[in-house]
């Protein structure tokens, strides 16, 4: 009961200090290259995984160079068990985007050690196609290095150091009620590796965003995703905040 007690508690403490920093920051906003936000969701999922079962904080920060995009992207459970950290750079052109990013997930490594045999890094690269006419976008990412190991999902594989390259497809298409924002998507993997078993759809589903005014200058971001796994015939419910 006091654990419970607590993790209301903190939730409350840190929603009303995330919406009074934005609050403030939406009425004083210039135009700039550099953005800060962060969204709060009661559990975090990521490509059908489940992240834990406890409301994360994820903020993020990115820097705009022309076609460039420089980011850093985080997520941390109210408690601090569960942990991640991601350094992206993007290239954008004519609705093409090529997406270089460094993933940390595992706590039990070393954050600077990026040897092969004993990183807990994962490197992807994703390649990313939006239209510009319609709400409609393609992406396919896979990992090239670091923890993601094919000795992991192949009992067969004698070398411990082989990369497994697990590779997830995603397609959304998105577009607007009443100045409400619905997006469907649906991903898959095409082999055996960090997302599911063989060719499968892992993640489909839709998420739901709309604003809510609060004051002339402000208004509030909120979204639900619904989504399956297909695979392993489980569901999600998420609702979060964005600031």
């Amino acid at each position: 009961m006091k654990q419970k007690k607590l993790y209301l508690i903190i939730t409350i403490i840190v929603t009303g200090l995330f919406f009074a920093n934005s609050l403030n920051a939406q009425e004083t906003e210039v135009n700039s290259p550099l953005y800060v936000g962060a969204d709060i969701v009661n559990r975090y999922i990521w490509r059908g995984m489940g992240g834990g079962t406890t409301p994360n904080v994820q903020p993020t920060v990115e820097y705009y160079i022309s076609n460039w995009t420089v980011g850093t992207w985080g997520s941390t459970d109210i408690f601090g068990n569960a942990k991640e950290l991601d350094i992206y750079t993007s290239f954008s052109l004519k609705g093409v985007s090529l997406t270089f990013t460094d993933y940390f997930w595992s706590m039990d490594k070393r954050y600077f050690n990026y040897s092969n045999e004993k990183t807990g890094h994962n490197l992807e690269f994703a390649l990313s196609y939006e239209n510009e006419k319609y709400p409609f976008s393609i992406s396919v990412n896979t990992m090239f290095y670091g923890e993601d190991k094919k000795v992991f999902y192949d009992f067969n594989e004698t070398d411990l150091n082989k990369n497994n390259f697990s590779t997830y497809f995603e397609a959304t298409y998105t577009f607007e009620i009443k100045q409400n924002l619905l997006e469907f998507f649906a991903g898959a993997t095409p082999y055996t590796g960090m997302y599911g078993n063989d060719f499968a759809v892992v993640y489909t589903g839709f998420t739901a965003t709309k604003e809510i005014a609060i004051t002339e200058k402000f208004s509030l971001p909120i979204f639900t995703t619904i989504s399956v796994n297909p695979q392993t015939e489980d569901f999600f419910v998420i609702f979060g905040i964005s600031l």
